[in-house]
């Protein structure tokens, strides 16, 4: 269910190893560099987050290089991965906005999740606010310009099936799944279409239904309450 949406221009934003350090092999210990992008490096690089990752990952140390965006892991090749493979699913998540409570939920998620209320709060006058609460008997919601969706949106450029939100409690998550055909933006950047996957939707996004590139604000802040 993560996507990895880095296409051949997004180079920048995808981890990278930069290299990995056997000096400390006698003991088990090796070192591994990963380089996050820039747009993530202030809410992943504090003091909670880090304690976290070790925490999920095992990891020996993790340390961080702001200014040059590096992640220095040290464990046991074991650990090294578990980290590694945390950073890239943030990496893959937060592509779509990044804060430290997202990547909070992305390296520990709730594992009580039981409901979500989703509440759509509109940023235009043409649009109605939206609530919609998701279980596991009724975990997603539909909406668009078709009258059988929960939230029907009669707009143009607006697709009958335009998007899909919904709740796995497994992964203690709040999915957006992109089912339309002009796109769907979340925090101002396109979400990938419908056969690669869904991203996460957290308290506070921009949920937009056109392109905000073009000056539109049409669309939702999200307010999630997951109980």
């Amino acid at each position: 269910d993560l996507v990895d949406d880095f296409g051949p221009g997004d180079s920048a934003k995808r981890p990278m190893t930069e290299r990995m350090d056997f000096s400390g092999l006698e003991v088990g210990r090796l070192s591994k560099v990963v380089t996050m992008p820039p747009e993530q490096v202030g809410p992943l690089m504090t003091d909670v987050v880090r304690e976290l990752l070790l925490e999920v990952s095992g990891a020996y140390d993790i340390e961080w290089d702001k200014v040059k965006r590096l992640v220095t892991i040290s464990g046991t090749a074991v650990q090294m991965e578990k980290a590694e493979k945390a950073l890239q699913r943030v990496s893959a998540h937060c592509n779509w906005g990044a804060n430290e409570a997202k990547i909070r939920s992305i390296l520990r998620p709730r594992t009580d999740l039981k409901s979500a209320r989703v509440r759509l709060a509109s940023m235009v006058p043409n649009l109605k606010d939206f609530t919609k609460t998701l279980t596991v008997d009724k975990p997603a919601f539909t909406m668009g310009t078709d009258p059988s969706n929960a939230l029907r949106i009669q707009a143009t450029g607006v697709s009958r099936s335009h998007a899909v939100i919904e709740v796995a409690p497994e992964k203690g998550a709040v999915y957006v799944i992109d089912a339309s055909t002009n796109g769907t933006f979340l925090n101002g950047r396109r979400l990938p279409p419908k056969s690669s996957g869904k991203v996460l939707l957290s308290h506070g996004d921009e949920l937009m239904l056109q392109d905000p590139s073009s000056g539109s604000e049409f669309g939702y802040m999200v307010n999630l309450e997951m109980s």
